[in-house]
């Protein structure tokens, strides 16, 4: 299912899962790790962020983001709507197409499962990933074979086999990570029904 908000939008709202940041600090995550391929650009966080408040999945609170700022950056902190999208966004079903376009969405939501859902749909969002990517890489590979027998060893068809290694080598990263959350969760301790909601 292809949400009508944007990735970026999803990304900003689950950074403020856990303490209130300011636009400055978000911009700073953004750049200097991973989550910069959803944007660094100030040109499209703080509009970004604009939106999120209107909607009323953020909301500005009191306090600085560092103890001695002098220029006092706002604040941005998830509300419970906001809280209850990321999860709906987190929850929905893994499709073919996501896996097929949208590889970096599922990452994007996979990093952020952990304190946001309980810990079967993470398990649940990993088999869905395996079986889809499965099925995708199977299918490439037989392309492939009718690739080499018309190009023989050309470069398009080497990178062709590149993409489908990276796909046979995340399809392995799903079930080992799968197996490891399933052990972990045999092995932890009863949880209080009122916790379950945030394992």
């Amino acid at each position: 299912m292809k949400s009508s908000k944007s990735i970026l939008e999803y990304a900003l709202t689950g950074s403020l899962r856990w303490k209130p940041q300011s636009g400055y600090d978000l911009r700073k995550t953004f750049t200097t790790t991973g989550m910069r391929h959803y944007s660094d650009s100030p040109g499209s966080i703080y509009p970004a962020l604009r939106r999120l408040q209107k909607r009323g999945w953020i909301e500005a609170v009191a306090g600085s983001s560092e103890q001695d700022d002098p220029r006092k950056r706002q604040l941005y902190a998830m509300t419970e709507d906001g809280k209850t999208a990321l999860v709906a966004w987190l929850s929905q079903p893994v499709t073919r197409d996501d896996v097929n376009f949208r590889a970096s969405e599922l990452m994007l939501r996979f990093a952020l499962m952990d304190g946001n859902v309980p810990r079967a749909v993470t398990i649940q969002f990993l088999a869905d990933f395996e079986r889809e990517r499965a099925v995708y890489a199977a299918e490439s590979r037989g392309k492939l074979e009718e690739m080499r027998s018309k190009a023989g060893l050309h470069t398009g068809v080497l990178a062709f086999e590149s993409g489908i290694e990276g796909m046979e080598a995340q399809v392995s990263w799903a079930r080992r990570t799968r197996e490891r959350l399933e052990q972990a969760l045999r092995e932890a301790p009863p949880i209080d029904p009122g916790e379950a909601g945030r394992s």
